[in-house]
Formats: C-alpha cells, sequence, structure tokens
C-alpha cells in the first residue's frame, strides 16, 4: 500500500475549537487514481494537506510508502514532499515572473540538480503538455488551461510517487476542464501515476477509478467507478 491512514484525527483550536477530521481510515495503492469528493467544510482539504505534508494531524497514524509521517522538522517535511509528491492547486501557484520552463525547474533546482540538466528536464515536459513553444512565455501571457499544464509539468518533473490535486479544474472552463482530468487520468494508465482529486464536483470525481466522498469529517462512502470512461465525463457535468 502507498499510503495508509489510520484513525486520523484533526482539530483547529480557536476562540471555538473545529473538530475537522474524526477517525479517517483510507488507504490508497500504487497506480490508483482516486478522488475525494465533499462540500466545502466537509474536510476534504485538511485531509489532503496531510496527505501532502502541509499540515499535521493531532492523533492517529500516517504512514506514507512505509514510512510513518509524523511529527517530522519542516526540512523533513519539505524533503518529503520534493521528492515523493507532486502538487497541482486550482490557483495554478506559478511564480508571475518566471517563465514557464522556469516554474518547470523550480522542483529540480530545490533538487540540486544542475542548470542545463534541469532546462533539459523541463522542456521535455513542457513538450509532452504540448506547450514547448511557450516555455519563454510568462503565466500572465498564458490561458487557464496553459497555466495547468505548466502547472501539471511542474508536478511530474520530479518524478514523484503521487500527484495532489486540489480542485484542478475549479478555474477553468468546461471544455478545458475535461482536457485537464483526460489529461490525468491519461497520465495514471500509461505512466501508472498515483493520482489523488480533491473535488466538489461530480463530473471531475467521475474521472477517478475510486470516489471516497467525506462529509462533516468522516468518510461517508467509497465508490468503485472501474469502467469509467470519457463518454461519461461530459462536459455537461462540469458547467458551474
Amino acid at each position: 500500500m502507498l499510503l495508509e491512514l489510520k484513525d486520523i484525527n484533526k482539530t483547529y483550536f480557536g476562540a471555538q475549537p473545529l473538530h475537522v477530521l474524526k477517525g479517517i481510515n483510507l488507504s490508497i495503492g500504487r497506480g490508483e487514481f482516486v478522488s475525494i469528493m465533499g462540500a466545502s467544510g466537509s474536510g476534504k482539504s485538511t485531509l489532503l494537506n496531510i496527505i501532502g505534508i502541509l499540515d499535521n494531524y493531532d492523533s492517529g497514524e500516517y504512514w506514507l510508502d512505509g514510512r510513518l509521517i509524523k511529527d517530522l522538522s519542516e526540512k523533513q517535511a519539505a524533503d518529503y514532499r520534493n521528492r515523493m509528491i507532486g502538487f497541482i492547486f486550482q490557483s495554478y501557484n506559478l511564480i508571475g515572473f518566471k517563465t514557464a520552463v522556469e516554474n518547470v525547474e523550480l522542483p529540480l533546482f530545490y533538487q540540486g540538480i544542475g542548470r542545463r540538466k534541469r532546462h533539459q528536464m523541463a522542456m521535455e515536459y513542457l513538450d509532452r503538455m504540448g506547450l514547448a513553444p511557450w516555455a519563454n512565455h510568462f503565466p500572465n501571457e498564458m490561458s487557464g488551461g496553459q497555466k495547468q499544464r505548466v502547472a501539471i509539468a511542474r508536478a511530474l518533473v520530479t518524478h514523484p510517487d503521487i500527484i495532489l490535486a486540489d480542485e484542478p479544474t475549479g478555474a477553468l472552463d468546461s471544455k478545458t476542464s475535461v482536457e485537464i482530468m483526460d489529461l490525468l487520468g491519461e497520465l495514471n494508465r500509461e505512466d501508472k501515476m498515483t493520482i489523488i482529486v480533491v473535488t466538489h464536483e461530480s463530473g471531475v470525481a467521475n474521472a477517478a477509478d475510486r470516489i471516497i466522498h467525506i462529509s462533516d469529517g468522516v468518510i461517508g462512502s467509497i465508490e468503485q467507478n472501474r469502467d469509467h470512461n470519457a463518454a461519461r465525463f461530459g462536459s455537461g457535468d462540469l458547467i458551474k
């Protein structure tokens, strides 16, 4: 099993304590394409942040590739993230003053890879995303779909074990949303990439093999969706 969460609890303490995750148990195998679906406030983003080692949990156990992820230093957490996890965000999180290829190169820079090698690797992934001609363009010169493809290239360039996508189509129109989800499906099928998508949209969730429904910090049901296909992920499902 690539990752396993056992009885994970998380509370945010403020004027009024908020128990966000309530005994989450979840296992995801290598090569799975999984969606975590829930309404705003359901706990899905907190769960994603814990899986992505962006946030700590209060109790339980989180095992990633056979290692217990708990009480890590920021340096240790950053090292795990940089080596094992690729992130795709709704707002792309591209650096505005860097070109597309420089944005894709950035994780390789933090891994200590030399300039020529990281440029070559970044160009390979931009080419795969169909964006080689846009390599020297800045984010404000690209469409939403192009920016998300740059973000996907950046997530893939370090060859991570897991891709975590947080509402990856949230800022896109319906047609582009379909294209991005088809691309993630292709990466899962052809590269055996483990992909976890967090979403509140049923059309996006249905692109995955398994749909995990979360509500009020509890996993309510898990649907197997092994016979999904492009026809089920029609643009009509994605109209905002």
